[in-house]
């Protein structure tokens, strides 16, 4: 069951007085993380594209794409995930990045999206040599 569907089977009840009584579902946080590896270029950038839309629809609060595993990415592979980083954080999910490997991160240097996407601080120090 998604977060919104909880709250669409809530309705506002009428009472004796003129102000409706709210009730709210409770929402708990779920975070899943995509693990990737191997390469994320313009052949396989669809699949991230995909597996991110199905845990968007599954109800999904935030999403980590763990980047350590990747041997390489190309400027399809990057733009794929800073398309869909904004487009999460506009839905109102929580999107973060582990950082990869020096050769991942110059992909990303090189674009210019280093300061522009959610890369988790902790991580950066620990992947770096």
């Amino acid at each position: 069951m998604s977060r919104y569907s909880a709250w669409s089977k809530k309705k506002a009840v009428r009472t004796g007085s003129s102000e409706p009584h709210l009730a709210l579902a409770p929402v708990s946080p779920w975070t899943h993380t995509l693990v990737l590896s191997g390469e994320l270029n313009h052949r396989s950038a669809h699949v991230l594209e995909a597996e991110i839309d199905r845990v968007c629809e599954e109800g999904v609060t935030a999403i980590i794409v763990d980047l350590r595993g990747l041997t390489d990415i190309d400027s399809t592979g990057v733009a794929v995930i800073a398309f869909r980083s904004g487009l999460c954080r506009r839905r109102g999910y929580d999107f973060t990045l582990i950082p990869g490997s020096a050769a991942v991160h110059s992909a990303f240097e090189q674009a210019g999206m280093l300061d522009l996407l959610p890369f988790a601080a902790d991580e950066v120090a620990a992947s770096e040599p």
